[in-house]
């Protein structure tokens, strides 16, 4: 061996000279290998190559194949594919899904003894050894099993995790090792193509070659092949396009297909190819002349790859691919959860439901057009299933396109109902519906649904209010209500959350902690959408290198919902934790993953878990009736019967505009704002009407109504909702504040009367004010 190395590097005629003896040596060695392996010439030179031989390792780790991730949504019962995703496009086949058409190509046009000769063919070594010396390069000699070792190597080599310049470089030097124009290469695949065919047979090598085999690109198997550049199954390809397949192998990059350039060269190669298989009977002379006479026609199908293949659901795509590189089930690290993803072949099965996707997608693009011309008008909604978590839609008004656009009217490559997280977006200030956990809060200090507070916009000295048990600041907090003329004086709770009254939130605010607020809301599903950043911008990481969410904003102003922003899907996670009644379930887009045995693999689940008192959500989910039935929510109110309740939500200047609904089945969140500009929506229209009008800052009425009803159309809901307990309704814990002081508080009813949530607004569903009002500059929203 070392006489070989210094054979090649002393270059000259007399170094090819011994590198051919050297090597026709090893050759003679490998052939008393294979034809006496029971020889032993002690103390021989033979007898030293052959131990020098044997010495080298003999078993090839063959490791699972490349193979493409799919993502799947259900549309009619049916699993249906949305998007797929791989380093290397191919799909591993099984013996008898190759047709003899494929077969008898593959060894005409690699070796055509193959079923003759052992792992190493000896009259091809000597060729090649004669070739060598002639030509002064490495030429053929190799089997198909050789081949094949080869391959392995190269996979194992492209499969390395490339993360730095050092682990960048250990993957460059084991390709360059499996790849290398040397004898010692060769002699290495042949030892271990030996051990190769002690442990399969004939058929299992050749298919393994078929699945792992190069075909120009991306393109790896026979399989993806025929489906890339023929558009048909392999077991479905006819002679010529069988030789003309494989005519690729033999120089991926030169004879791929879909480079015109490549055609003839590709075609001198297949007609080759088709003369071997005449040579040796595989095929008739008329097979030969009729095929060998064919220009070469393709149909290059491009893979399904990325979620832009996705159509309507390519948003959802986008959240579940975050999901998977974001989540350590699927790894320790980011790069090894990338590397899962696009090498293991998994099959994703999502918890969108494909046919209503389509419908609130349809239900977006009628009331909030993609380029309005005017305004870069957004609008996206997310419903969520209670007790499961499971996404069922998720849609917005733009066009995905990976890379952005200059048309960003019509374009994104931002998820708007994620978080910065799992869609690059950073969630939009929630307004009105916010203030549903303000309540919450309001409650469980103490204090009921029955009491009065002063619901009057005005200036509270900022150390009124509490955080974390310390006097919040100094100074003035100034704030208005949506229409000063009507909304003044006391009113109770439930008249308060009906009418969406900023003065009655903030005197709720002041007797409540605002770190419990904070807190309340997170545990809820109700979290901040942008990620923690350190001093120097940078993301805070946790264990696993997944950023962490930035906890909500603690101030006066978040009792309204215009501190932070958060995405809709988790607006939606919380009202589906008062739905169910206390229980949590966090948001998840994947109900299962197989792998390519079909063995189940670890996704994130729900995890639901008690995070509030049940009574607690009761009185909760009894107080955002009021806004359907006599309040801001009266345009988003069905006539099928099922229990909805829920809070509208306008920011400063009608900036965003929101919907967030429930019944107990499914929450839906809907927004509709603006994407870049600070455009009132009051005072922009939509090319459609909607039941209460036409501006923007109505259309979520509209686009809510048409996804929550078939929501409730499949999934269903209860008709009723529990009464709360007493002690929610009536009395309470005593206001502090001066500012805040009711004039009177009402007493218990007697045990006759029953409690009542107000009554209805006069109409048809759907009426009501044209706008619910939005916040005005220094205060809060409706």
């Amino acid at each position: 061996m070392s006489v070989t190395q210094a054979a090649l590097r002393a270059g000259g005629k007399l170094s090819a000279l011994l590198a051919f003896f050297a090597v026709a040596a090893i050759a003679g060695t490998l052939i008393a290998c294979l034809v006496t392996p029971a020889v032993a010439i002690a103390g021989s030179a033979t007898g030293k190559q052959i131990d020098a031989f044997q010495s080298l390792p003999e078993n090839l780790e063959i490791t699972p194949l490349d193979q493409k991730a799919r993502i799947y949504a259900k549309s009619k019962g049916k699993q249906v594919l949305l998007a797929s995703f791989f380093n290397q496009n191919r799909d591993v086949v099984k013996w008898d899904d190759i047709p003899k058409t494929v077969k008898d190509a593959t060894l005409a046009a690699e070796d055509v003894r193959f079923y003759q000769h052992g792992p190493v063919d000896p009259n091809g070594i000597a060729r090649a050894l004669v070739s060598n010396f002639m030509h002064k390069d490495i030429q053929g000699a190799s089997t198909i099993s050789q081949q094949y070792v080869k391959n392995v190597c190269v996979q194992q080599a492209e499969a390395m995790p490339v993360t730095d310049k050092k682990s960048a470089a250990a993957a460059k030097a084991a390709y360059e090792k499996c790849t290398d124009r040397s004898y010692n290469r060769k002699i290495r695949e042949m030892r271990l193509a030996i051990g190769l065919e002690k442990k399969y047979d004939k058929n299992e090598i050749l298919l393994g070659y078929l699945n792992i085999a190069g075909f120009g690109g991306r393109t790896y198997g026979i399989e993806a092949a025929s489906q890339y550049y023929y558009d048909k199954r392999a077991e479905d390809l006819d002679i010529g396009q069988a030789a003309t397949l494989i005519s690729i192998v033999n120089n991926p990059e030169a004879f791929r297909l879909d480079k015109k350039a490549n055609l003839p060269g590709a075609e001198g190669r297949r007609n080759y190819v088709l003369a071997t298989e005449r040579d040796h009977g595989m095929i008739t002379a008329e097979e030969y002349e009729k095929y060998s006479t064919q220009p070469i026609k393709t149909t290059i199908t491009q893979p399904s790859t990325g979620c832009q293949t996705a159509g309507t659901a390519a948003f959802f795509c986008t959240y579940v691919y975050n999901t998977i590189l974001t989540s350590p089930e699927f790894g320790k690290t980011t790069a090894e959860r990338q590397a899962s993803l696009m090498t293991k072949g998994w099959r994703i099965y999502t918890t969108l439901d494909l046919d209503l996707q389509r419908k609130a997608q349809k239900a977006v693009d009628r009331y909030v057009p993609q380029k309005p011309g005017y305004a870069d008008v957004g609008a996206a909604s997310t419903s969520v299933q209670v007790g499961t978590g499971r996404v069922l839609t998720m849609v917005q008004n733009k066009t995905f396109k990976p890379n952005g656009a200059k048309n960003r009217t019509k374009y994104s490559a931002v998820n708007y109902n994620t978080d910065e997280l799992l869609g690059a977006g950073a969630g939009f200030q929630p307004g009105s519906t916010f203030k549903a956990f303000t309540m919450i809060g309001w409650l469980k200090s103490g204090h009921t649904l029955g009491q009065t507070v002063n619901g009057n916009g005005r200036t509270i000295p900022m150390s009124n209010f509490t955080a974390c048990g310390r006097t919040y600041g100094y100074g003035p907090y100034q704030f208005k209500n949506d229409d000063p003329r009507i909304d003044k004086g006391n009113f109770d709770i439930q008249s308060g959350t009906a009418r969406s009254i900023n003065g009655v939130f903030m005197s709720m605010a002041q007797e409540q902690d605002l770190c419990d607020l904070q807190k309340i809301a997170q545990s809820m599903g109700v979290t901040n959408g942008l990620i923690k950043r350190n001093k120097k911008d940078e993301a805070v990481r946790d264990k696993n290198g997944i950023p962490e969410s930035k906890p909500l904003d603690v101030t006066p102003a978040m009792a309204m919902g215009t501190a932070s922003s958060v995405a809709p899907l988790n607006m939606a996670v919380g009202y589906t934790t008062i739905a169910n009644k206390g229980v949590r379930c966090d948001a998840i887009g994947i109900d299962r993953i197989l792998d390519v045995d079909g063995k189940k693999v670890k996704v994130p689940g729900a995890d639901c878990r008690r995070v509030q008192d049940e009574q607690l959500m009761i009185a909760a989910g009894y107080d955002l009736r009021n806004p359907v039935q006599r309040g801001t929510m009266t345009p988003d109110r069905l006539s099928d019967g099922k229990y909805l309740f829920g809070k509208t939500g306008t920011t400063d200047d009608a900036k965003d505009t929101w919907v967030m609904g429930s019944t107990t089945k499914v929450s839906t969140a809907v927004w509709v704002g603006n994407v870049t500009g600070k455009v009132n929506l009051r005072r922009v229209y939509s090319p459609a009407a909607c039941n209460t009008g036409s501006q923007f800052a109505v259309m979520r009425h509209c686009i809510f109504q048409a996804i929550q009803r078939t929501m409730n159309a499949k999934y269903g809901g209860a008709a009723g909702w529990p009464t709360p307990l007493p002690q929610y309704l009536y009395g309470g814990k005593a206001i502090q504040h001066a500012d805040a002081r009711p004039q009177s508080t009402p007493k218990p009813p007697k045990k006759d009367d029953k409690p009542s949530v107000g009554k209805p607004a006069v109409g048809k569903p759907g009426g009501g004010k044209p706008d619910d009002g939005g916040k005005k500059p220094g205060g809060g929203n409706r």
